[in-house]
C-alpha cells in the first residue's frame, strides 16, 4: 500500500515513452522523467520571491516539510529505497522510509524517526504549539498513528506512544493543525466486500470520538468501491485542519466513472456538516483527468495554498504552486523560479512575524539554481 500516491500514478502515463537525456545526469541518479535533477528543500517568501535554499540532495527526495513551532526546525520525510533509475522517490511506495530534521539554516541535520526495513516512517506533523509530532509508521499492512514529544535538539524525550483509531479502519496521511486538538486521517476499510475511503476527524488522545467527514465519491455522488487495499489510490487523501478546526481541505481524484471521472480535485467540508463536502477546483479544471490540484494547505482559516500537476504528454508535466480561497475564488499562481518541480508545500509565520513557505522541488533543468 502507498500512501501518497499522485506522483506514482502519474509518473505511470509519463514514462511510457521516455528516453533518457543525454546530458550528463547528477551523482548518483540518473533520475526520473529523462532529466538531471537534485531534490531540494527551499524557503521562500509566501509570494514567491527571496528564495533560498536549505538543503540538496543528489538521490533522495524530501517531502512532507513542516515547520517547527519554534521556527528553527524543518522536520521531513526522506526515502532510502532506490528505484530502476537510482533515485530514492516517493514512488518507491515509502518502504524504508526516516524522518529528519534540518535548522532553518541547513545546518545540523539529524534523525528523528529511524528507517526499518520492510516498513515506512513518514508523515511528519507537529502537533499544536508543542515539541511534539505525530507520524504514520509501520509495514503497509499494519500501519499506526504515532506520537513522540522532542527537546530543542530535536531528540526524543517522550515515546514514541500509539494513538488509537478504530480498528476497523486502516490509517493513512495523518495531520494536525497548531491551535487544534485534532487529528485528521484518511480511512481505508471494506464493507460488503469491496474497500472503500473516507476522511475521519478525532480528538487526538480519544479515538472513541471519530466522525467520518467525507466518503469517496464521483460527481454524481457514487460511492467509489475498489476490489482491494490498492483502492488507497484513488479518492481521498492528504487532508489538512483549518486553524481555527472548522473545516478540512483534502483532494479526491475519480478516475473511472466515466462521465463523471475526474483527476485530483480539492474538496473542503465543514467538520459541523459531515458529507457536505464541495469540490473548489471544478470551476478551474473541470473534469480533465489530466489537470490536478493537490496537497493543499491552510495559510489562513480562509486561504489555501497547493500544488498542481499539469500532464503536458507522454513525457512532460509541470507542478505549480497556487493560492485559493476556501470557497474556490481568488485562485492565483505564485510566481517561483523555472527549472523545478514543486510539491509539497507548507506556509508558515517566521519569527519576525513574515509569511513564508518551505518547499519540496526536484530540479529539472542542470542549469537552474535557486
Amino acid at each position: 500500500m502507498k500512501i501518497n500516491f499522485i506522483f506514482t500514478l502519474i509518473l505511470s502515463l509519463l514514462l511510457l515513452n521516455c528516453t533518457k537525456s543525454s546530458s550528463t545526469p547528477d551523482p548518483g541518479c540518473t533520475t526520473l522523467l529523462c532529466s538531471a535533477s537534485k531534490f531540494s528543500l527551499l524557503v521562500a517568501n509566501l509570494d514567491g520571491s527571496n528564495v533560498t535554499l536549505v538543503k540538496t540532495s543528489s538521490y533522495q527526495d524530501m517531502t512532507h516539510p513542516r515547520v517547527s513551532n519554534d521556527k528553527n526546525w524543518i522536520m521531513y520525510t526522506t526515502y532510502n529505497d532506490r528505484n530502476a533509475e537510482n533515485c530514492a522517490t516517493v514512488d518507491q511506495a515509502y518502504l524504508n522510509t526516516e524522518i529528519r530534521a534540518i535548522q532553518m539554516a541547513g545546518s545540523n541535520d539529524k534523525l528523528v524517526v529511524s528507517p526499518v526495513s520492510g516498513q515506512l516512517n513518514s508523515n511528519n506533523y507537529w502537533v499544536g504549539s508543542t515539541n511534539e509530532i505525530t507520524y504514520l509508521s509501520g509495514p503497509p499492512t499494519a500501519l499506526k498513528f504515532f506520537r513522540r514529544t522532542v527537546d530543542a535538539n530535536m531528540n526524543t524525550t517522550v515515546g514514541p506512544t500509539q494513538i488509537s483509531v478504530p480498528g476497523t479502519i486502516t490509517p493513512l496521511d495523518p495531520a494536525t493543525h497548531a491551535g487544534t486538538n485534532k487529528i485528521v486521517y484518511p480511512g481505508l476499510y471494506e464493507q460488503t466486500g469491496a474497500y472503500y475511503k473516507s476522511i475521519f476527524i478525532m480528538n487526538l488522545s480519544d479515538s472513541s470520538n471519530v466522525v467520518g467527514l467525507s466518503l469517496g465519491r464521483d460527481h454524481a455522488s457514487t460511492p467509489i468501491p475498489c476490489l482491494d487495499a490498492e483502492c488507497a489510490n484513488i479518492m481521498e487523501n492528504d487532508p489538512k485542519i483549518s486553524p481555527d478546526g472548522t473545516k478540512v481541505a483534502f483532494m479526491r481524484r475519480a478516475p473511472s466513472s466515466g462521465a463523471n471521472s475526474f483527476g485530483w480535485h480539492i474538496f473542503v467540508v465543514p467538520v459541523a456538516s459531515p458529507l457536505a463536502e464541495v469540490d473548489i477546483s471544478y470551476s478551474h479544471i473541470g473534469s480533465d483527468l489530466f489537470k490536478n490540484d493537490v496537497l493543499p494547505e491552510w495559510i489562513s482559516s480562509t486561504k489555501l495554498i497547493f500544488s498542481t500537476i499539469d500532464i503536458v504528454s507522454s513525457t512532460v508535466f509541470n507542478k505549480k504552486v497556487y493560492t485559493m480561497n476556501a470557497d474556490g475564488t481568488d485562485r492565483q499562481q505564485i510566481s517561483l523560479p523555472e527549472g523545478f518541480r514543486y510539491a509539497d508545500v507548507f506556509p508558515y509565520v517566521d519569527a519576525d512575524g513574515n509569511s513564508k513557505m518551505i518547499l519540496s522541488a526536484e530540479k529539472i533543468d542542470a542549469s537552474c539554481s535557486p
